[in-house]
């Protein structure tokens, strides 16, 4: 069989599949008969190919199905009529490469490599397993395939095809003889720069017992050389192009989407020339449970991650460009945190003072870094800052000294109060935490450029989707349901029987009838967020315009779109100052109660956005989604001797296995499923003269239309609404995404314009209408990129709600 496409030749329709898939995945399945019908799926191609009746078209030979035709078949390879090829799945091999049993080795050596590298890179797959996986591969190969082989093929074949056989097999038979024992694989993958191993560092001892007597026994944490892995990464081909790219882009915008931006960045980067490439760390501490929390064998372990903060949008939040570089039981903090910390804060002086030579194309360059900010949750913040820890103190904020009585009513920030370096220094003279509310000193003050009453940032996940989210929505559903606007009957129906968009990746659970009785409902922070989105779509219109906790509910909105936003202008900056006052105030007028501690930290958040940039992007959300890479490894194994190095290695073995075969850090455009549709598929033809060149289609010629695409870490289906762009009102233009045409490794969206009806206040979304009206538009000609989904309200009327990330 011939490929349709190029000139090879497949011998076996798997080997057409593996070479369709590789090198032709965005065209139809030809079949090689005289018919030339087209299919758009493996499936439909081979119920046709088997019940095909045409005579085969000329091409090469499929016919390699019985032994009788093994000698042939054999000669095709030693003895090809073309000298220069011979056809083997998608391979074409020489006669001076079948003659070169060294480059044969290398192909079977990196083939090897990458297997073994694979098998680590599962995280459910327990490290014994790999043992027992290559141990069993090995005995297929040498005493199935091998003596198969050599019984089948040696009687046809003649002495100087033999010699070359023998070679080849011999190759086979050893090609995990470098990766045939853990010590092998780890000194191998660690020689050759793919793996780097985790150290142990020694925090403290404690006391154990051995009979009837105590004695000392040292107690280690896990380090990763976060230099080390930071050049790793750096080295991805143009990865460091990439950044610094990104990096200057931002300096011709006036939008702030990164901390690069920031008056704080620009005072720390002061400190180095203009000619050298300097990027921001953040730094980030939390504690994970690695057992049954509510077991009897409860175990915490302390991870420090650090991320680059610069990397390009599309790159921000991916788990996988988080750096692991402490794993430790949490209880050795106890030691202090010089001992628990030492390691990552020697590397961060060393990342600042000397940084790393990354090798580029362009030669060796020399980056530094600089930790920007240190991240966390509220309580690891106030821990590791060496501030008070618990909420209930006098002076729990890390952001000004106003005691806690003021802060029930506070509802702007108090500039005459807050934290100075000066007055820090103070505060630890004093040492009185239930009069200052500073404990100890942090151990990051040791970072040369970074203090933590510098670390301007908060966790708007916490503060707001676990916290200030929970508060104001039982309050409203508790007034709503007191006054007999909704039971809790028709609201969980209503939410039972709500239509979810494509963009909805959670579901809403139903509340139970005790829900005004606690402080939080049983949902998860994302749960939260999208349930309060949704709120109005839902059950707004049993709520008159003119009740004062609705309006309650529809300030909390406003704030939420601008606390929660990646991309702020400075005039959206300020305006967070107002909103604020404006909805601490409401709340203590309406609800009659005090602010609890997370509704403080909003009264800081202008001051945080002008330091460091748009809130979202310190949030944890994406470092604790990142302590699965962890908690995996630690669900499949069964020992807990040291499962902190247990999990360290597993997880670094999974990251030598991706940086390996990462061509970019940039995602890769990805196409799901094709078909191939017509003009007459779509109901007008007013988009067919908009298409970019490339995308032919009329009614006798085709195109292929994708079911989903991935661009820049996005995924797009037909159904998602995209913001086209601002009209001359200021008014958001949306468009219905009707198909997803494909062209070679480029795609254009045919979407139908949504008619906007204006935003409806008291549901705090916009009231669209369909049209069909179509047209086209590039990816990169959207105005925002993030999708967004139409939803029904129970009168039919559909709406889509303003994006909201966190």
């Amino acid at each position: 069989m011939k490929c349709p496409y190029c000139p090879k030749c497949p011998l076996l329709l798997e080997d057409y599949r593996k070479h369709h898939k590789n090198h032709h995945s965005l065209k139809p399945f030809v079949c090689f008969q005289a018919c030339g019908r087209k299919y758009t799926t493996w499936n439909s191609f081979m119920k046709h190919y088997k019940n095909c009746k045409v005579s085969s078209v000329a091409g090469c030979s499929s016919q390699v199905s019985n032994n009788s035709q093994a000698p042939a078949a054999v000669n095709n390879i030693f003895n090809s009529n073309e000298p220069n090829s011979s056809c083997v799945g998608d391979y074409s091999f020489h006669d001076s490469q079948l003659n070169d049993s060294q480059n044969f080795h290398f192909i079977l050596h990196n083939e090897a490599d990458k297997f073994v590298s694979k098998l680590y890179g599962k995280a459910k797959l327990p490290r014994q397993y790999v043992q027992d996986i290559i141990a069993d591969v090995t005995s297929f190969l040498q005493n199935g395939v091998i003596a198969a082989l050599k019984t089948s093929l040696v009687p046809h074949i003649t002495n100087e095809q033999s010699y070359i056989l023998n070679s080849i097999l011999d190759s086979v038979r050893d090609s995990f003889s470098h990766l045939c024992s853990e010590y092998k694989r780890f000194k191998y993958f660690t020689s050759s720069g793919e793996y780097i191993p985790p150290i142990s560092y020694e925090i403290g001892e404690i006391d154990v017992a051995e009979g009837d007597k105590l004695k000392k026994q040292k107690v280690y944490g896990q380090t990763v050389p976060i230099d080390l892995t930071l050049k790793q990464f750096l080295e991805v081909p143009n990865a460091l192009n990439e950044i610094v790219q990104y990096i200057e882009s931002l300096e011709h915008i006036d939008v702030m989407q990164n901390c690069v931006q920031s008056q704080l960045w620009q005072r720390k980067k002061a400190r180095f020339s203009d000619t050298d490439i300097v990027l921001p760390l953040y730094s980030y501490y939390d504690e994970c449970q690695c057992n049954n929390p509510l077991g009897s064998h409860v175990l915490k372990l302390g991870c420090a991650y650090v991320e680059i903060a610069c990397l390009p949008p599309e790159c921000q939040s991916s788990i996988h460009n988080i750096f692991v570089s402490l794993v430790f039981n949490s209880e050795y903090r106890c030691f202090s945190d010089e001992k628990a910390f030492g390691p990552l804060i020697a590397k961060l002086k060393f990342l600042e003072e000397v940084g790393i030579f990354v090798e580029t194309p362009e030669g060796p360059k020399r980056v530094y870094f600089v930790c920007g900010l240190l991240l966390g949750d509220n309580l690891v913040i106030n821990s590791v800052g060496g501030f008070a820890e618990g909420f209930t103190a006098n002076f729990f904020c890390r952001f000004c000294k106003s005691p806690r009585e003021v802060t029930k009513s506070q509802t702007i920030e108090d500039e005459s109060t807050l934290r100075t370096k000066d007055n820090y220094e103070t505060d630890l003279d004093v040492n009185n935490v239930s009069l200052t509310g500073v404990k100890t000193n942090s151990v990051f003050n040791k970072v040369p450029s970074f203090h933590i009453t510098d670390n301007f940032c908060v966790d708007v996940f916490h503060d707001l989707c676990e916290g200030v989210l929970h508060y104001v929505t039982i309050k409203v559903l508790g007034h709503c349901v007191s006054n007999q606007y909704f039971s809790m009957d028709v609201l969980n129906h209503r939410i039972e029987m709500f239509k979810y968009g494509p963009t909805d990746s959670n579901r809403i659970p139903i509340l139970s009838n005790e829900f005004s009785k606690k402080d939080k409902l049983k949902m998860s922070g994302s749960e939260t967020l999208l349930f309060v989105k949704l709120l109005g779509i839902i059950i707004g219109d049993k709520v008159p315009h003119t009740d004062e906790y609705w309006k309650l509910y529809l300030k909390l909105r406003c704030l939420m779109d601008i606390a929660l936003c990646k991309s702020l202008s400075p005039r959206q900056g300020r305006a967070l100052r107002v909103l604020v006052d404006e909805f601490n105030s409401m709340y203590v007028a309406v609800t009659g109660d005090s602010l609890k501690p997370k509704f403080h930290h909003m009264v800081h958040y202008a001051r945080v956005f002008e330091e460091s940039g748009p809130l979202a992007l310190t949030s944890t959300k994406t470092f604790e989604r990142k302590h699965r890479s962890l908690l995996i490894p630690a669900h499949a194994t069964e020992s807990r001797t040291n499962i902190a190095k247990t999990v360290t290695i597993q997880h670094q073995l999974n990251m030598s296995h991706r940086l390996k075969y990462l061509p970019s850090i940039i995602p890769p455009l990805e196409f799901g499923p094709t078909c191939e549709v017509f003009l007459s598929d779509f109901r007008n033809h007013d988009f067919v003269n908009k298409l970019p060149d490339g995308f032919d289609i009329s009614f006798s010629s085709s195109c292929l239309a994708a079911n989903w695409v991935e661009f820049k870490g996005t995924t797009y289906k037909p159904g998602m609404v995209l913001s086209l762009a601002v009209d001359e009102c200021g008014g958001p233009v949306f468009g219905l995404i009707e198909a997803i045409l494909v062209f070679e490794q480029s795609f254009t969206f045919i979407f139908s314009y949504l008619v906007n009806v204006g935003l409806d206040e008291h549901v705090h979304a916009y009231e669209i209408e369909l049209s069909s009206q179509l047209s086209c538009i590039l990816p990169s000609d959207v105005f925002d990129p993030l999708p967004l989904s139409i939803h029904h309200s129970i009168h039919s009327k559909k709406y889509v709600s303003p994006s909201i990330s966190s």
